[in-house]
């Protein structure tokens, strides 16, 4: 058994801030996930929302880094009243993926948000959360009924020219292989023609709801020095990204309830280096990918 005393977890650097994650509607949602890291619903106001001064506030700081991607995310990102002006002053500076339930995205707001895009020169992208590709699992996760509104949203973006990505979190522990191939057969039956990139699968992150309703990580389940030379450290997301929330700066999506997790006040002036102490960082050191941005590089 390791031991905490004279432990020090290995470290990783910020060495290019390429990616951007807005917790734009804090941790309220309009669905309560059996799994949710953050433990999201709609009664947990415990963090607010991002409005658009903030934002713009936030960014300008960074003005003059090359941002790759904007992540705006929540909670339910479609729940913030502002979310159209954010999307379109993100727009202004880079590609933006909304990470989003779907739930909320009717046609007509699938054909406003595509006139978005078109008013721009970057890319809206959609991440749209769904765990299974049978609406039994799924809606044993994300409540009843949440499967065919999700997959309604998805079906309204695709008719408006979007080409959304699925994210489903493996909490049955399925073969990934298996899994990916059971998306992209849902998806093919939509009007368009899905890849390896439209699904996204993520290891399980065991907090929040996950550790009250399943398990929680061991005493062991730590980060060592041994244990990331069998990994690569480049692919944590903390190298590559930073949070901005209404309290602070983040080092990770999902950090957001562990005080260790806040590396400074604004994005120019937050700490680089991050110790890899929390247990949900043992989750990136296993999965040995990134586990929250976009796999672009497939």
């Amino acid at each position: 058994m390791l031991t905490q005393l004279n432990f020090q977890a290995p470290s990783t650097e910020l060495k290019k801030l390429s990616n951007i994650w807005l917790l734009v509607s804090g941790f309220t949602c309009n669905l309560k996930c059996r799994h949710c890291y953050l433990s999201c619903s709609q009664t947990n106001k415990t963090r607010g929302f991002l409005n658009l001064d903030k934002i713009k506030t936030a960014l300008n700081g960074v003005k003059n880094t090359p941002i790759e991607e904007i992540y705006l995310y929540g909670g339910e990102p479609f729940l913030n009243r502002d979310i159209n002006n954010i999307i379109r002053h993100c727009l202004k500076i880079t590609n933006v993926t909304i990470v989003t339930n779907g739930t909320l995205i009717n046609d007509k707001k699938a054909r406003f948000l595509r006139q978005i895009e078109q008013d721009h020169d970057y890319e809206l992208i959609f991440r749209i959360s769904l765990d299974h590709y049978t609406e039994a699992k799924n809606d044993e996760i994300r409540g009843k009924g949440s499967f065919k509104k999700i997959m309604s949203g998805v079906e309204n973006l695709v008719n408006h020219g979007f080409n959304p990505i699925i994210s489903a979190v493996n909490i049955w522990n399925e073969d990934e292989n298996s899994l990916k191939e059971g998306f992209l057969t849902l998806l093919s039956k939509l009007d368009f023609q899905p890849t390896d990139i439209n699904v996204k699968i993520i290891p399980v992150i065991k907090a929040g709801e996950y550790e009250k309703n399943y398990s929680s990580y061991e005493e062991d389940d730590i980060v060592t020095k041994e244990g990331v030379k069998n990994c690569n450290i480049n692919l944590f997301d903390c190298t590559n990204s930073r949070v901005v929330t209404d309290t602070g700066i983040y080092v990770c999506p999902a950090l957001l309830n562990d005080p260790r997790g806040k590396v400074g006040n604004t994005l120019s002036e937050s700490s680089k280096k991050f110790y890899l102490e929390p247990n949900i960082c043992y989750s990136c050191q296993t999965g040995n990918r990134n586990m929250f941005t976009n796999n672009w590089n497939l």
